[in-house]
């Protein structure tokens, strides 16, 4: 499989161009909402490379295949999910003490059972990050931390909302100059 980022679609648009790429069984689906204007699709390397190209044809300002291992976020990743599951079950996850916002549903949790049903589901699911950083927001979050290589959700944060603040937290120098708080 594989993935491609479409830019200047809504997600629902994104829908439409997936079912006009997809031939036969082929599997396309969206797979990431990463900020208005920028959906990421996933699923049979033949679907997304014809998405690619019938993007403009639907609107789309660009259409980019994306260097991936994998249809990640997709049916395609069933049994990876199997897998997964196999090891989860060996592992003990207790109750949070924060609640972790699943990017499957975009709903805190904080139950083991709960937790492990969403890693397994993300897998297969789409990354719902708008509707993961508008719960947040919710939530009250205003400042976000990004941790490990890159940046690249703290510039999706800033497309999602202006007024939140990110900042990459990739070596451990950048962790000792966060703000306690």
């Amino acid at each position: 499989g594989s993935m491609a980022a479409v830019l200047g679609l809504d997600y629902a648009a994104v829908e439409t161009l997936c079912a006009a790429a997809r031939e036969g069984d082929e599997v396309l689906v969206p797979a990431n909402d990463n900020a208005p204007g920028q959906v990421v699709v996933s699923g049979s390397a033949e679907a997304v490379r014809r998405a690619v190209m019938i993007a403009r044809e639907h609107g789309a300002r660009k259409a980019v295949e994306l260097n991936v291992s994998g249809a990640f976020h997709s049916p395609l990743m069933e049994s990876a999910a199997r897998a997964l599951a196999d090891e989860l079950d060996g592992l003990e996850v207790t109750t949070a003490r924060i609640p972790v916002v699943s990017n499957f549903d975009a709903e805190p949790v904080r139950d083991p059972t709960g937790i492990r049903a969403r890693l397994l589901a993300q897998l297969t699911a789409p990354v719902r990050w708008v509707a993961c950083v508008e719960t947040l927001r919710g939530m009250g979050a205003r400042e976000f931390l990004e941790p490990g290589p890159g940046a690249v959700l703290t510039r999706l944060l800033k497309r999602i909302d202006r007024g939140l603040e990110g900042r990459a937290v990739g070596e451990p120098a950048d962790v000792e100059e966060v703000p306690a708080t």
